[in-house]
């Protein structure tokens, strides 16, 4: 049985109808993005680059309690995984200075660079397109298929099942 939580929700559904919309189906193709690096105008990271990887997409605001919470969790994911896993975060702030200071803490308290490779959409059009309503959520993404969709941060018992999910993923 899985549980979700929405914590620290953003409302996303005010957001305009002038998208073309994918919403997240289990087995549909991954949406093809090309986001800038936080903190670099100049890299940017592709989906089309991780097409034959396994890959857990996670959306989340610097001003998220949940996201925030779930973060030290998808630091180790990224770290423990980092051959076979690529943790993509896309932060969706109103300012890429927002999203830049948080991780400039988190990675300062880690005392580590971390492995998550976190993408800026100043648009927000990663989670117009997926029809989000809230953050974080999280997409598990196998070969550029969605294997997995997760709903609000990850607790002690929701992260024991994205890790069993991954492990079916990597296999």
């Amino acid at each position: 049985m899985r549980k979700y939580f929405l914590i620290g929700c953003l409302l996303l559904c005010s957001m305009g109808s002038s998208y073309l919309y994918a919403e997240v189906e289990i087995g549909s193709r991954a949406l093809d993005f090309s986001l800038p690096k936080v903190g670099s105008s100049k890299e940017s990271i592709t989906m089309g680059s991780y097409k034959q990887e396994s890959i857990l997409l996670n959306f989340w605001a610097s001003w998220c309690k949940g996201c925030k919470k779930e973060m030290p969790f998808l630091h180790k994911l990224a770290k423990d995984n980092e051959k076979k896993l690529s943790v993509i975060a896309v932060n969706i702030d109103n300012k890429e200075t927002k999203a830049q200071n948080y991780i400039d803490k988190f990675t300062s308290k880690m005392g580590e660079t971390s492995k998550i490779k976190f993408v800026y959409d100043k648009e927000k059009s990663l989670p117009k397109a997926y029809k989000f309503e809230a953050v974080p959520c999280s997409l598990l993404i196998k070969n550029g298929t969605i294997i997995k969709y997760y709903v609000g941060s990850f607790d002690d018992e929701s992260e024991q099942v994205v890790l069993k999910d991954i492990k079916e993923a990597l296999k």
